[in-house]
């Protein structure tokens, strides 16, 4: 049976999680003085928060079981991204997006971190988007083994 609880709480910390990262991002520009290196918070905390919350809303849990649109051998396989090739689409673009500005973000930051020419400030905003990321991405890669796990196809 499809643990539809647990994906759940993991979309709302990805949804947590975005939004604390938008807010660290929004505190960062600030004190950068509106460079935009730990700023990409920002645009990351937002498109975590679309991603999951879309992810949330075509969820199995919400919908029931729905068909495959495509019964060919490779685009099931595909099926955890989606019932439809449309949302899959959906979903392809916006995790996509997520994941980019999730992954520049934790560059930023290692990078602020190694070098510690920064303000305190920075150093501790930096560590937080790390961790914020490291979580998101863990909670995206936990749902995914879950949906490739219960496929119901």
């Amino acid at each position: 049976m499809y643990p539809f609880a647990f994906v759940l709480r993991m979309r709302v910390t990805q949804i947590v999680c975005g939004i604390a990262t938008l807010l660290m991002g929004s505190v960062a520009l600030i004190e950068e003085k509106s460079h935009f290196n730990m700023g990409m918070g920002i645009p990351a905390g937002i498109s975590t928060v679309l991603a999951a919350a879309n992810s949330i809303y075509c969820s199995r849990g919400f919908d029931g079981y729905q068909p495959p649109s495509c019964k060919t051998q490779p685009w099931t396989k595909l099926r955890f991204l989606g019932p439809t090739v449309r949302i899959a689409g959906i979903h392809i673009v916006l995790w996509g997006l997520a994941t980019g500005l999730l992954i520049t973000v934790s560059i930023n930051a290692i990078r602020i971190l190694l070098t510690g020419q920064t303000s305190s400030t920075i150093s501790v905003l930096a560590a937080i988007e790390c961790i914020l990321a490291i979580a998101i991405v863990t909670a995206l890669l936990a749902v995914v083994w879950i949906d490739l796990r219960y496929n119901p196809d």
